[in-house]
């Protein structure tokens, strides 16, 4: 069987490309959400134990609602889901966003509150996406990942 990733973006064009450069490794299982209520289903349908153990996510793909206060983004729904439960571990997340605020990177970094593993801008995202899939997918290294993009923004907010 193989991984499931979970794309879901209010872009839908994003959703789409994004999904067809991971279909093309033939790797992955990608699921293409456009809206948060479509997005909470395929969270609950993965879900696992009634929600006290991990879901079976291998990773989600997903960006900001600028519709949305950062505290109401679907990223901070999902942790507060896996916070529940001290049985539960993180589902890694990837952000691709064109949103290159500070503030927004700082909390989906941050290793206490969003734990992103890769946060991505749209207009590179393409000639990476793969790559980082694979590394935490398969490498299992989503909290290496987070941690190096962490200190990268620390030192950037130190300059």
């Amino acid at each position: 069987m193989k991984p499931v990733v979970l794309l879901y973006d209010l872009n839908n064009t994003l959703v789409d490309e994004c999904s067809k450069i991971i279909g093309q490794t033939g790797l992955y299982t990608t699921i293409n959400t456009y809206n948060e209520t479509n997005a909470r289903e395929v969270l609950q349908q993965y879900d696992r134990g009634f929600g006290w153990l991990t879901n079976q996510l291998a990773c989600v793909i997903t960006g900001w609602n600028s519709y949305k206060k950062p505290r109401d983004q679907f990223l901070f729904y999902m942790r507060n889901l896996e916070k529940r439960s001290p049985l539960r571990s993180a589902t890694p997340v990837i952000i691709i966003t064109e949103d290159h605020r500070f503030d927004l990177r700082q909390r989906a970094l941050d290793p206490t509150d969003g734990y992103v593993s890769a946060y991505l801008q749209t207009d590179e995202y393409k000639s990476d996406i793969e790559d980082t899939l694979h590394k935490v997918v398969f490498g299992n290294r989503s909290h290496e990942m987070n941690s190096i993009a962490y200190a990268r923004l620390q030192r950037e907010a130190d300059d």
